[in-house]
């Protein structure tokens, strides 16, 4: 914005011009002595006897001494050092300097254009987000860039130095900058060096700016409440903290002492903050905190002045400074009460012959209302008074006032300039407005001229549940802007409606009579974006001389054809070029289209779409549009927006922040910036009177306007309580109001958002991006089975199906049964989900499937796709939404957000001549090269006829009656959802593209259709007829409806009658519903569970919770099992000592389960409570080497629970074979071998002897024979009885060696087993596979204890194998069924006449030793190791 050449354009420094004297030498002289003269700038010697050069005079930085050495200038310092860089040809440098050094989180944005078009591609930032990293640092001159140049560059560039995305971070206090690229100085061409902070760009090295007067950075104090400030300043620089403010602002630095701030100055105390202070700041609760000492009434007039607060060190000398953000305290100061402003009505209200006008202001100084007729001139001015408990300025005047124009006058403190500011605005209350939005009029709503014939007292339908709601979305131009059969005059406009013999109205009716009941239009309030002066407006019927009168750089100007109307211009242009959107974008700023996120004014509708802007036209014009569509049996839903307005500051279309600045915007912390994460200028919901001006003005829209719901955009700025409390007051009015919105999650502000997650079970709804994405991705559609992908999303839309529930158990394709929230589900009851597919601000249905669908789709089956996915959202269970035109096809040019791309992209056909489809490459382009789209929009098969668009149309009012004609598909509550729905396509072995549900109404459940007991939803997306079996499925038919469809494919799907089954068959690309009639009383239905059964509900679904900790560097490595009945379990080897850990999945988020506070401590053997979401850890001591189970019991997620145990069974205790073979002595011990199991290798002789297993006190483990079962037989596995008095007996035929096997893993039911060491016997067993040809070369030698072993040369590779003897069948050990892969090290369990073979890869040459170890011959473990 600024640059620097010889002086310095911004700053102003004081500096001190020092001027020599001409003459050197004394001022007397010897009488008779010469005195020596010299020329200038020379000076005499010490000794008067020569001229020489003068010293250098001092100056302060930045400046130098001048050619003459006379005084201070800014300059080239010929003393600084050269910079480590200078550029090549056509590159430029900038270099940034900041003092503390930290560049990391700065990034360069700069861009081209006509006036500064120098930067070369590869030197442009790709975007805002994605800015340009410093090229490097130079110690003395800071981060630089070096950036490549065009060619033909011209002698500028753009550029911003920013941290983050906000306008909070901009560098030089904000705004757009231009660098120079052609210097004076030749030595430090296309240079630029910049300081942190200073708006200024120099053009030559500059080491430092010198002693500055202490900078006020930021707004980074906060005054919380009355008496209360926090700041989070450098303390240990600051010891105390003053306030400083000014009635006449312009507090900085100090003239004539730098070390001071002005302003009137008071003394604050350090404090520490209370809980319910910190509840009410929670962004600063943990910052230090100061407080003063005054009256409410003194710190209501400090809150109107500048205010600065200033960190002083301990010799008093200021250090630090920063802004206050005066937000909190307005709300402590004028809304705690019981009668102050939160209580209060603002606005014009009418009472008998006078007429008062209100607004909040509590910060002016002064505010005066001004009076304008017609013609906008002020006829009078009036002070307003001021109530100090309120802050509300107000005036009162006579009935004249009726229908004149005003505008307030203020004066106040804005801290946008840092200024008193002297400025006029419309009320933020205004209720009927000039064109443009220009002037507030004084109207009341009340008027019977307002309300167009039958108004008062007419009919609206009601809405019993909210599931009973069907919505469709338009937007006000959109509907008739372009329809012939809607009177000129009134297309795009309200009056639009008003015409029920239209084609846009004759749609809705027939929508309405197969069920529709809600249209919602999007923002219809004023907005700030469409200029409403029809003489100003082009459009697609102005002619190209019109649009280049206005802008002569437009597309078609100078083209030779002024005459022609740009409807014209835009068919002439080929529909695979950008032709048509650069065309838009010229029109962008003065055609009449625009979706209307843009609010400048919350309770006037938009003159835009009034027959006449002036005025209270637009209020009786609303109206009639209102009452139209009530007239034909639809409620009216209006989309608001009080989560953004289109500006904030002293700009023009800002309003709010004019009146109380700072307050109702949200603002970043630190720099005080009003953020725009939601769009544009974020409000502040949670102030006090930002919520009662959404909740006046919702009330207001009821009331006055009789709108039946409000879909809250961006819902989650404000918090579930607002919301659950603006319901509360709309319902007062409206009892049956809908309420619904954009859940989408954002970061905390410090309160509990209206996000998805929280407002779940208000039945508040938010919009369903889970069902969304599993459709739009159109996995369904094509045909893929060879990942785990097409199947987790078949899952999803069956869930999303069953209402998006966190507590619906659903099998999936993993055959696990896991709950709703395991796959990111989130709703209550079914009215907390909005089911979409599309709607405005995204590519259209149609659009998205091209994308997504498979190039080898013909026209047909892509009709067939859409249709299929507007069926899901039809027949879920939730609140379907359907956007205007879905139903036939709309195409919007591939376009994905066309929210201001003019009437040529959003035309909606209700002819259905066209989709408008392939009108022009897109403005919006999703990321998409320009040879992509061309591709897709020049296939046939994306092309569609009128015959098309009436087939999607009529199959889609057949699936809307079809909901709207049966309760089933709008049930009421989770239960009901859970008890009812099923799903019969589960589990590992489902059909891809497969749905198949059932909803159940039989005799064991409340009769909700006395038409049904049962209906079957089958969903085949795939490109082939299915056909699948239900247990228990009996007596279905298709349903009426689609008996006689439109769609002949779907009356061939049929149902077929098994033994204690039914069949249903459904073509391919179909949808298809299925009953089962109801007789005289209900009969059977069809269970929820006749294909899943009982559900074993795995609480975390596919999600592997890990033990992550010291045992294992933290990592995934330790993955718990899940058992059943919601418990998991893992072991791992421990060695004695300490470990720090906690319970959570891969990403730390979605499990993350540690210790309720820092008492962590878990011991051995005793069950500890997990807190989820902990940031603390968990810790345990091992006493002991071992193995130990962590068993995790998540039956409930809320409350988890962590056992650790020990896997040893009797640690510490030496288990002996006791018996007639050892004189029942402790010589045989038995050897703990892991998973529960003790073994010993006894040499016996033919004998029958009796024994039992004990230690060696004989009372810690005494297990014996079951009175009735003595005696063991070889291989048998024995049933031990503990505390047992009665012995064990054997009968050995042959002296052998034997291992006996104590299995105490359960010990309610302990085993003993005992076999032959040598399991082999006599007969001889190889290693057979590709390593020897499966011959009987590699023999297994036996080595005692149960094991074999064999030592193989192996080169790397893969080899397949087995275990096994000469003849393939004394032994034949292979595979278990789960897995046939051995692992190096990792014992696997064989299986005698498996028919699969073992596999093994080598990926190292070598040495391996194989291990067959028993003692059963017909379970061995097989071990593979590489031989040391």
């Amino acid at each position: 914005m600024f640059s620097q050449k010889s002086v310095l354009r911004i700053i102003v420094l004081a500096f001190l011009s020092i001027v020599l004297s001409a003459c050197g030498g004394s001022g007397s002289a010897e009488p008779g002595k010469v005195l020596l003269s010299c020329d200038v700038p020379m000076v005499s010697d010490a000794a008067g006897t020569s001229c020489v050069a003068p010293e250098p005079i001092v100056c302060p930085a930045p400046t130098v001494p001048d050619a003459l050495n006379e005084s201070c200038v800014v300059g080239i310092d010929p003393n600084a050092p050269d910079p480590v860089i200078f550029p090549g040809d056509n590159q430029a440098l900038l270099f940034y300097n900041r003092a503390d050094g930290e560049y990391n989180d700065y990034k360069l944005h700069n861009w081209n254009s006509a006036e500064c078009d120098a930067y070369a591609e590869d030197s442009l930032a790709a975007g805002w987000s994605d800015g340009l990293s410093h090229t490097g640092v130079d110690p003395v001159y800071g981060a630089y860039w070096l950036l490549n140049l065009k060619e033909d560059h011209n002698e500028c560039g753009h550029m911003i130095i920013h941290k983050g995305t906000d306008d909070a971070g901009k560098e030089f206090g904000g705004g757009d900058f231009k660098m120079p690229l052609s210097q004076d100085d030749e030595k430090y061409q296309r240079m630029n060096f910049t300081f942190s902070g200073v708006a200024s760009i120099f053009e030559y090295p500059v080491v430092s700016l010198g002693k500055q007067a202490l900078a006020i950075s930021d707004f980074a104090a906060h005054w919380i409440d009355s008496n209360t400030f926090t700041w989070n300043a450098n303390f240990e620089l600051v010891t105390s903290v003053k306030l400083h403010h000014s009635a006449a602002a312009g507090i900085g630095g100090d003239e004539a002492n730098q070390d001071l701030i002005t302003g009137t100055v008071v003394e604050l105390m350090e404090v520490s903050l209370t809980d319910e202070q910190k509840a009410a700041a929670p962004l600063v609760a943990d910052w230090a905190a100061f407080s003063g000492d005054w009256s409410v009434e003194e710190a209501k007039a400090i809150a109107k002045n500048q205010l600065v607060l200033v960190g002083y060190d301990a010799t008093g000398i200021a250090v630090a400074a920063t802004y206050v953000q005066a937000d909190l305290i307005l709300d402590d100061l004028y809304t705690k009460g019981e009668m102050d402003a939160d209580e209060a009505t603002l606005g014009v209200v009418y009472e008998n012959d006078s007429i008062k006008v209100s607004v909040w202001s509590p910060t002016a100084q002064d505010l005066k209302l001004n009076i304008y007729d017609a013609n906008k001139d002020m006829v009078s001015s009036h002070d307003m008074t001021e109530d100090s408990m309120t802050g509300i300025w107000s005036y009162t005047g006579d009935a004249s006032l009726d229908r004149q124009y005003y505008r307030l006058a203020l004066t106040l403190y804005h801290p946008q300039n840092k200024a008193i500011e002297e400025i006029e605005s419309t009320d933020p209350y205004s209720v009927s407005l000039s064109t443009n939005g220009e002037y507030s009029q004084f109207v009341n709503l009340s008027d019977e001229d307002l309300q167009p014939e039958g108004w008062e007292g007419h009919s609206v339908s009601t809405m019993e549940n909210y599931e009973d709601a069907v919505i469709y979305e338009g937007h006000i131009r959109d509907f008739s802007a372009q329809d012939e059969s809607t009177s000129v005059e009134n297309r795009g406009k309200f009056l639009a409606f008003t015409e029920i013999d239209s084609a846009p109205m004759l749609h809705l009716q027939k929508l309405v009579a197969n069920g529709l009941n809600t249209f919602h239009m999007l923002p219809a309030n004023d907005i700030a974006t469409i200029d409403e002066d029809a003489s100003k407006i082009i459009d697609l019927d102005s002619t190209v001389l019109e649009l280049c009168n206005i802008d002569s750089k437009a597309p078609p100007c100078y083209k030779g054809v002024d005459d022609q109307t740009l409807r014209a211009v835009f068919e002439s242009y080929s529909p695979f070029s950008n032709d048509a959107a650069l065309l838009t974008e010229a029109m962008r700023n003065t055609d009449s289209f625009n979706w209307g996120y843009d609010p400048k004014h919350f309770n006037v509708p938009d003159g835009i779409y009034a027959s006449n802007p002036e005025g209270v036209t637009r209020i009786k014009e609303m109206r009639a549009m209102i009452k139209s569509l009530h007239d034909i049996g639809l409620r009216v839903v209006l989309d608001v927006v009080y989560n953004h307005t289109n500006s904030a500051g002293l700009w023009d279309n800002s309003v709010l922040d004019k009146f109380v600045p700072g307050y109702y915007h949200s603002r970043d912390v630190t720099t005080g910036a009003v953020l725009n994460s939601t769009c544009c200028s974020d409000t502040a919901i949670e102030h006090r009177m930002m919520e009662k001006l959404m909740v006046d003005s919702l009330k207001q829209w009821t009331e006055q306007y009789q709108f039946d719901g409000f879909r809250f955009d961006i819902m989650s700025q404000a918090s579930k309580t607002q919301m659950l409390e603006a319901r509360d007051a709309v319902k007062a009015i409206d009892p049956d109001n809908h309420f619904y919105g954009e859940g989408w999650y954002k970061d905390s502000r410090g309160f509990e958002r209206a996000d998805q997650e929280n407002m779940a079970g208000t039945e508040i709804a938010t919009y369903n991006d889970r069902l969304r994405d599993g459709i739009r991705n159109a996995t369904l559609f094509n045909n893929e089975s060879d990942s785990d992908y097409p199947f987790e999303q078949q899952d999803i839309v069956k869930l999303g199906m069953a209402g998006t529930l966190t507590d619906y158990v659903l099998k999936n394709f993993n055959g696990t049964d896991a709950a709703g929230s395991a796959f990111g589900m989130y709703a209550k009851d079914p009215a907390d989900v909005i089911n979409y597919i599309s709607k405005h601000d995204n590519e259209t249905l149609w659009d998205n499937l091209q994308f997504k669908l498979s190039p080898e789709m013909d026209n047909s089956e892509r009709v067939r796709a859409q249709n299929i996915s507007q069926s899901i959202v039809l027949l879920s269970q939730g609140i379907p939404f359907l956007q205007m035109g879905g139903d036939f096809l709309r195409s919007k040019s591939l376009d994905r957000n066309t929210y201001d791309a003019g009437d040529w992209y959003n035309l909606v056909d209700f002819t259905f001549e066209i989709n408008n489809w392939n009108k022009g490459l897109p403005l919006d382009k999703g990321g998409r090269s320009d040879n992509e789209l061309i591709t897709l929009a020049s296939s046939s098969s994306s092309t569609v006829s009128m015959t098309d668009m009436m087939f999607a149309s009529n199959v889609f009012n057949e699936f809307l009656k079809i909901r709207t004609t049966s309760p089933l598909f709008r049930l009421t509550t989770a239960e009901d959802i859970i008890n009812r729905v099923g799903f019969h396509n589960i589990g590992k072995n489902q059909t891809q593209g497969l749905i198949v549900m059932s909803i159940d109404d039989g005799a064991d459940l409340a009769d909700v259709d006395a038409n049904y007991d049962a209906m079957v939803v089958i969903v085949n997306g795939s490109e082939n007829e299915q056909t699948h079996t239900i247990a228990s499925a009996s007596e279905f038919s298709l349903h009426p409806l689609l008996i006689d469809s439109v769609d002949g494919t779907v009356a061939s799907a049929s149902f077929e009658q098994g033994t204690d089954e039914g069949s249903f068959t459904v073509p391919a690309l179909t949808t298809a519903v299925f009953v089962k009639l109801q007789g005289e009383t209900q009969g059977t239905g069809l269970s929820a569970y006749a294909t899943a059964g009982a559900p074993d509900v795995v609480p975390y679904g596919d999600t592997v919770p890990f033990i992550r900790g010291d045992m294992n560097g933290w990592g995934e490595v330790d993955g718990l099992s899940y058992q059943t009945d919601g418990i998991y379990q893992t072991k791992i080897t421990l060695a004695a000592g300490t470990y720090g850990f906690k319970i959570a999945s891969g990403d730390w988020s979605t499990i993350n389960l540690g210790a309720p506070g820092s008492g962590g401590e878990v011991l051995e053997d005793e069950s500890f409570s997990l807190l989820p979401g902990s940031n603390d850890n968990l810790s345990i001591t091992i006493a002991v080497d071992g193995t130990y189970f962590f068993t995790l019991d998540a039956s409930d997620t809320s409350a988890p629970t962590l056992l650790v145990e020990n896997e040893e069974p009797f640690v510490g205790t030496a288990v002996f074979i006791r018996g007639d073979m050892n004189g029942w002595s402790e010589d045989n011990p038995l050897v703990y071998v892991g998973n529960g199991k003790y073994q010993a290798t006894i040499s016996m002789t033919a004998s029958t002897p009796n024994f039992k297993i004990a230690s060696a006190d004989w009372s810690t483990i005494n297990m014996g024979a079951p009175a009735d079962d003595m005696e063991i037989f070889e291989g048998e596995m024995q049933l031990l009885l503990s505390g047992s008095n009665d012995n064990f007996n054997m009968v050995f035929a042959e002296d052998g060696d034997y291992t006996f096997v104590f299995d105490a893993s359960n010990l309610a039911e302990p085993t003993l087993s005992i076999y032959a060491a040598e399991m082999f016997g006599e007969t001889s067993v190889y290693i057979r596979g590709d390593m020897n040809g499966w011959g009987e070369v590699d023999l297994l030698n036996y080595d005692g204890a149960s094991s074999y072993s064999v030592e193989i040369n192996l080169a790397a590779g893969d080899y397949g194998f087995k275990v096994a003897s000469g003849d393939w069948s004394t032994v034949n050990l292979g595979a278990p069924t789960d897995t046939n892969m051995v692992t190096l090290d990792s014992p696997l369990v064989l299986v005698q006449d498996s028919q699969d073979n073992l596999s093994l890869t080598i990926t190292e040459a070598g040495d391996y030793i194989i291990t067959v170890a028993g003692p059963n011959p017909n379970t061995p473990t097989i071990t593979v190791s590489k031989k040391p």
